[in-house]
């Protein structure tokens, strides 16, 4: 079969009602379990963030919720990873979709299931979030954290050792000021923090994630807003809510199928009921020089 009745056929398959009917179908049962999906983990960490308020004193600070938030995401871990940590799942859902959900029932992913969950329940408290990748031994991602802005401005928290960076008058330090008095602040590292981890090198995207593509948007942010804040912007918190995601990109992919069927259907309508009419026509136009005139 030559490339040109392939490509027949599968224009042929494509325009089939009943095909087209089974596609608008699994689309809609799709975007049904991503919408529920996307519903229950937002409730999840939703829960977790009002819990966090309601244990805090009226007149609460911004600084008091985080520093709440990152203990609790540290409890929450800390207990999950110990069971999960040499264990793997499979399937579908754990290592395609990967939610939010997955870090939060195993803390198997390490400090990024930490940094992950924080940042969603940071996300539910309407708090503008950073993922840091701290560059470990020449390479980035050897460990994750979090930055967020508070009364303070923009500070670190490290939920997998439930640290925040103090300074002399008890407000918590931005990532500037930890590179800027290291020494000092490595004092309070706990006894369990590595060395390593000093966050001399941090980026919030892998740029060169996509070659010739995410390279290219970085070059145009480089000249357009400058180096500087093109280099602060973090693209993976708006990442974070995978089923809703999932949800809209799976919606629109309905919307265009649904109309292509409408019109395929209406224009395959039309066609047979031009047939019908010509049928009609000739038929009538026969009996009439059949019948005897009067």
């Amino acid at each position: 079969m030559s490339v040109k009745n392939i490509l027949r056929t599968i224009r042929n398959f494509l325009k089939n009602l009943y095909f087209l009917c089974f596609l608008n179908g699994l689309l809609l049962t799709s975007l049904l379990y991503f919408s529920s999906e996307s519903k229950y983990e937002t409730q999840l960490f939703a829960i977790i963030a009002h819990k966090i308020r309601n244990e805090l004193p009226p007149g609460y600070t911004k600084n008091d919720f985080v520093i709440r938030a990152m203990q609790t995401v540290y409890e929450l871990q800390s207990k999950r990873y110990l069971v999960f940590a040499n264990e793997s799942l499979d399937g579908i859902k754990a290592n395609i979709f990967h939610p939010s959900t997955v870090d939060l029932m195993t803390g198997n992913g390490a400090c990024g299931s930490y940094a992950i969950v924080l940042a969603r329940i940071l996300k539910s408290n309407d708090m503008p979030v950073k993922i840091g990748q701290m560059k470990v031994n020449g390479v980035y991602g050897g460990h994750m954290f979090i930055e967020t802005k508070t009364e303070d401005g923009w500070v670190v928290l490290d939920p997998t050792y439930n640290l925040a960076f103090k300074k002399a008058d008890g407000s918590l330090s931005s990532i500037s000021e930890l590179n800027k008095n290291w020494e000092q602040y490595k004092k309070q590292l706990p006894a369990d923090y590595p060395v390593e981890y000093n966050y001399e090198g941090v980026r919030y995207t892998n740029w060169n994630k996509i070659p010739g593509v995410t390279t290219t948007i970085k070059s145009v942010l480089n000249v357009v807003i400058g180096k500087e804040k093109a280099d602060s912007i973090s693209i993976r918190p708006y990442l974070l809510r995978v089923y809703n995601k999932l949800a809209w990109f799976t919606f629109l992919v309905w919307l265009i199928i649904a109309l292509y069927t409408f019109k395929t259907f209406r224009k395959k309508y039309k066609s047979k009921s031009i047939a019908v009419n010509v049928i009609m026509k000739e038929h009538n136009d026969a009996g009439s020089q059949l019948s005897p005139a009067i």
